[in-house]
């Protein structure tokens, strides 16, 4: 009698969870799922069928080219004489398939000196591990425009993790080094490094947010390792147009390092 009392008990748990199954975690049971293995970024109805795909500026998967400008002050009170720095940038992004070319540049000024910032070119490559987590690798180059003495041209090797429970909900990691090649003048030189981690969502389908906590090591050894907390706002106004905000600030006791930016960008197809 116990026997058959167990055996209706987990025969009762697992129908249940039969029904409820969701294969490609778009929240449609796969029992009345009329589109199985939807993409993890798309907006589905009812049936499970694509109504929307979210989508961030750099988790576009096809065919796209878009234009991104934008202005920034960055605030670092330990280069002393140009401790407040604004920054107009342009940058233009490539995708196709699971690979992203972007070339950028832009111009700095503090003070009365105006100048060229260095002109960065990165090539990435994207992999689906699973269909809720994804893995990318990239390279770059920094070419020397920016115009002070010992500048010469920089590597950098770039990767990112990003993993999605469930839809709208991502969290993500962020690696870079850069293999520093500038001829030391004044200051004493290093490789610098950049390690970020951080959750982000979608409140809507053109709203997300995110917040993320960073470690970086820059060129100069002659300045601390910072420890930062970040956070980017992103909103899409319609298929075209779409901004970014982000407000960066050190958390350590001396606090001397800010950045505040905000960036419209253009998807041209």
């Amino acid at each position: 009698m116990i026997r058959k009392i167990v055996v209706l008990l987990l025969l009762g748990l697992i129908f249940p969870l039969e029904a409820m199954k969701d294969q490609d975690f778009d929240g449609v049971a796969d029992k009345v799922d009329e589109c199985p293995n939807t993409a993890f970024f798309e907006k589905v109805d009812a049936h499970g069928c694509t109504i929307e795909i979210l989508t961030l500026p750099n988790e576009i998967e096809t065919y796209s080219l878009q234009l991104l400008t934008g202005y920034g002050v960055i605030v670092n009170e330990d280069l002393l004489g140009r401790d407040e720095q604004k920054i107009e940038t342009l940058k233009m992004s490539y995708y196709r398939d699971n690979w992203s070319y972007s070339l950028g540049s832009g111009y700095y000024q503090y003070k009365d000196t105006k100048g060229t910032i260095d002109t960065t070119l990165k090539v990435k490559k994207r992999f689906s591990l699973t269909p809720i987590l994804k893995f990318s690798l990239g390279g770059g180059v920094k070419l020397p425009t920016y115009d002070f003495q010992g500048n010469k041209t920089d590597y950098s090797f770039y990767s990112s993790l990003s993993y999605y429970p469930k839809k709208s909900l991502s969290f993500f990691g962020n690696y870079s080094y850069t293999f520093i090649q500038d001829e030391s003048v004044n200051l004493e030189l290093r490789d610098s490094e950049y390690l970020s981690g951080g959750v982000g969502y979608f409140f809507t389908k053109k709203f997300y947010a995110n917040v993320s906590l960073s470690l970086v090591k820059n060129k100069f050894t002659s300045e601390h390792p910072t420890e930062s907390l970040s956070s980017t706002l992103y909103c899409k106004f319609n298929k075209n147009w779409f901004s970014l905000v982000n407000y960066n600030q050190e958390i350590k006791d001396e606090s001397t390092h800010r950045t505040y930016t905000i960036k419209v960008g253009y998807r041209v197809w």
